[in-house]
């Protein structure tokens, strides 16, 4: 597995012009077994910055004020793995290629999304299931979102399934890998 991809990055110059800020070929970084990603893009402050003297090269910023973009890849031998947990964001999937199910801590299964397909994940219990032959790619958009509350109970973060071996949002102002 591993994939790479190109971002580039636009800013001003002194004299107000857009320029290129930076252009670069980014790697994937193992994170669980079968499961690599790559952050693209993190803000630090919202509403976001275009200022050149807060340009933070994509660094998180503190909680409430994250807008995370995330390029994934699961690998289909691996499906069987689980990874049920909630985090407190509301999620956009957008599946680049390859199948994914997503499996519901209720025991309902979202099965066979493909190339164009979107989910939107509001703070639910939920797990990834790569199916298929081929590696699935998704881009992942997390913004920060306030804990779930149900009849009177506060449905926090609940990573404990990943065993503190990741986090799907990072910390502000830390590596956002």
């Amino acid at each position: 597995m591993g994939f790479t991809f190109r971002r580039v990055v636009t800013g001003h110059s002194v004299d107000g012009k857009a320029v290129v800020r930076s252009d670069e070929i980014v790697g994937s970084t193992p994170r669980l077994p079968g499961y690599e990603a790559r952050v693209v893009w993190c803000t630090g402050q919202l509403p976001a910055s275009n200022d050149e003297d807060r340009f933070d090269d994509g660094a998180p910023g503190p909680k409430g004020s994250r807008v995370l973009f995330r390029v994934a890849e699961f690998d289909p031998a691996e499906a069987e793995h689980t990874n049920m947990h909630r985090t407190e964001t509301q999620d956009v999937a957008l599946v680049l290629s390859g199948r994914l199910d997503m499996v519901l801590d209720s025991g309902e299964v979202v099965e066979r999304l493909t190339a164009g397909d979107f989910l939107i994940q509001r703070g639910t219990m939920h797990s990834w299931v790569a199916r298929g032959d081929e590696p699935v790619r998704v881009l992942f958009v997390l913004i920060d979102a306030l804990p779930v509350h149900v009849g009177g109970v506060t449905l926090g973060e609940d990573l404990s399934a990943l065993g503190g071996r990741v986090s799907p949002m990072p910390q502000g102002g830390g590596d956002p890998e």
